[in-house]
Order: C-alpha cells, then structure tokens, then sequence
C-alpha cells in the first residue's frame, strides 16, 4: 500500500508519537509511507532518512494553497489510504481523498467534543470517511454519539509505549535536592490541560513540604501562559515552578519526577500516564483513565480524584506512605508494549475497505 498520514504536531505530542511508531512499523511491514507534518515537527527530523515527508502548514481548513500541494502530493505518490491525525487536515485531507477516490481514514486522539453548529458539520465530514480509528473505547462511544456513523466504519486502536533507558538526571540539571518532592504536569500550555489547577496544588502543599512542579511542554495558549505566570509570581512560587519548554527527551522528566498529575478532564488515556506508570511513578488524576487491560502497568499507581481537596489528600498520602526517599532515578531496561499489535490492526482495518 502507499499509505499518506498527516500530522499537525507543533513539536512533539503523544499523537505525534502514535504517527512516528505507524510510519515504522508500516515501513517494517513493506509498505510505502509519506508523511505530511508541520516545518516545526519533530517527525522531520526523526524520519528524514527513512520516508518522505513534506512540510504543509494550512492557514485556514480550506486553505487553497496547502490543498494543491496535498493533491500534488496524492497523484504523484499513487496514495491507496489516507489517514489524517490532525484535526488541521480533517477537511482538505478528506475532501481530496475523497476526490481522488481514495481511501480516507481519521485517526481521533483526543476527547474535545464538539456543539452546535461544529457538532453538525463535522457530522458531515466524519460520515465521508471510510473509516475512524478512536485510540481508547471512551473516545469512540463519543464518537458514535455525536457524528451517528455506522458502527462498522469505527474501531479502537489503543497506543503502543516505548519507554527509553533514562539517560539525563534532570534534577542535577536544575539543581533540585534529593529531598525535594517533584510533582509534574505533561502537556501543552493551553487551558484544557489545567495548569493553573496544578500550580493551585503546589500552593497548597507548598505549605508544608519542600516541593516542585514541571509544567512540561510548550505554550500553546500566550494569554493563558501570561495567566498562570502571573498566578505563580503572585503566590511567591516562581523557586518551586519550573516551565520547561518543549523537551524531547520527556521520559528523564517523568524518571526525575515523584509523582505526575493529570489535571485535564479531556485525557482519553494520556500517554504519558501510562509511560510514567510503566516507570513506576504513581499518577493522580482527575480524569478517569482507564489503564486496566495494560496487564503490565501495577494498577496501584492509578488515583482517581474528583476535586482539588481529593488531588491534595491523594498527593499527601502518597508522600506518606512512602518508607524510604523516592527513587527518582530509576534504572530500567528499554519497554516496548503493543506495537506489533497496534500496527497489525491498522494495516487489517485499512485494508477492510480497500479489499
């Protein structure tokens, strides 16, 4: 097959990840990959030498420009599928798929449902698709809710997880004590994520115990990371803060990390949850990821909160109990889990309607 993903990735998501591990595991399997992402994208420099990929930035969803090139792109390469992972390339990817008669596919990383007008038209463009793939049960039921597809054009595909050997201590980077407690939130600036949520936990912990909060990942929302800086520097907390930035090498974060958080109720089942789990770093959360056929994650780590009194309780508790100082830098060998399963059912739904 000559199979064409697109990704709309600024730098580096968990989304970004699942496009990385398909275009591998495809090319694994004999098939001909290109890949469509952003001039930012990690992805270019990850896979330059093993696949072509071409930089496209759509300024609007219809966007004329970025919509010739991706026709260019269809008829040079004698696309079969199309799978686009990016709501950015939802309508121009589905509307030349469908033009050219193509087998078009969305893959649904997240949880954000749409209203009203946005529900109805993306009804429409999800009942031109010839297939959806959800990454968990929870985002395919909404799926179902909301766009009313047939039942056959959908399946779930959960993640594949490849945790590295750690080879940074990132406390020694930012000089952080041995008996410091790190907390950690993972994911973009934006509001969704709920980093004032975390920075509101470390004001209240704060108060009795010496600790830290990463905020990893970049800004997508200025006015919101001008919110919570503004929050931080009015609670005197800008020694416990530390923003980080993009970083590619997130795992020596979770590694360098005590416990990690999850303050967004819109997380379908984060990846990095479940990675940090497989570290060993226990994981409270305020939204209820559902881990439990990962039959190797220890399922002890998982803390379900429905409000900030339970996030604070939960934290404390944790601390508590442990007997000795936490570990932090955890010597592992390298994990792989699901990724033949993962690309084994891509490749089989795919080829279900081009059969």
């Amino acid at each position: 097959m000559n199979i064409l993903i697109f990704d709309a990735a600024k730098y580096w998501s968990g989304g970004a990840e699942r496009v990385y591990l398909c275009c591998k595991g495809f090319k694994e399997k004999g098939h001909n990959v290109i890949l469509v992402c952003l001039p930012t994208s990690r992805l270019n420099s990850l896979l330059k030498d093993e696949l072509k990929i071409y930089n496209v930035h759509p300024i609007f969803d219809l966007d004329f420009l970025a919509g010739f090139k991706i026709f260019y792109i269809s008829l040079k390469h004698k696309i079969d599928v199309v799978d686009i992972h990016s709501p950015k390339f939802y309508w121009l990817g589905v509307f030349i798929g469908k033009f050219l008669n193509r087998k078009v596919f969305i893959t649904r990383n997240v949880d954000y449902r749409k209203k009203g007008f946005k529900k109805f038209i993306n009804r429409f463009l999800y009942r031109l698709c010839d297939g959806v793939i959800a990454v968990s049960e929870k985002v395919m039921t909404h799926i179902l809710e909301d766009f009313k597809i047939d039942d056959k054009k959908i399946v779930t595909i959960e993640d594949a997880y490849v945790v590295d050997r750690s080879l940074v201590d990132v406390r020694k980077k930012y000089k952080i004590s041995e008996d410091a407690i790190v907390l950690s939130i993972i994911g973009r600036i934006e509001r969704n994520k709920g980093q004032h949520i975390a920075i509101k936990i470390l004001h209240g912990l704060s108060k009795k115990y010496n600790v830290k909060l990463f905020v990893i990942g970049p800004i997508e929302e200025k006015d919101y990371y001008k919110e919570i800086y503004k929050e931080v520097l009015s609670l005197k907390l800008e020694e416990n803060v530390i923003f980080t930035g993009f970083v590619s090498n997130v795992q020596d974060y979770i590694v360098a990390s005590d416990i990690i958080i999850c303050c967004s109720k819109y997380e379908s089942r984060g990846k990095a949850f479940i990675e940090s789990m497989l570290l060993g770093k226990p994981v409270v959360s305020i939204c209820p990821i559902n881990v439990e056929d990962i039959k190797i994650l220890d399922q002890s780590l998982l803390h379900i909160v429905s409000n900030f009194e339970e996030f604070i309780a939960n934290i404390e508790n944790i601390i508590k109990q442990r007997k000795h100082k936490f570990n932090y830098f955890v010597k592992h060998d390298r994990v792989i889990y699901g990724f033949e399963e993962m690309i084994d059912k891509y490749l089989n739904f795919y080829e279900k309607f081009l059969y």
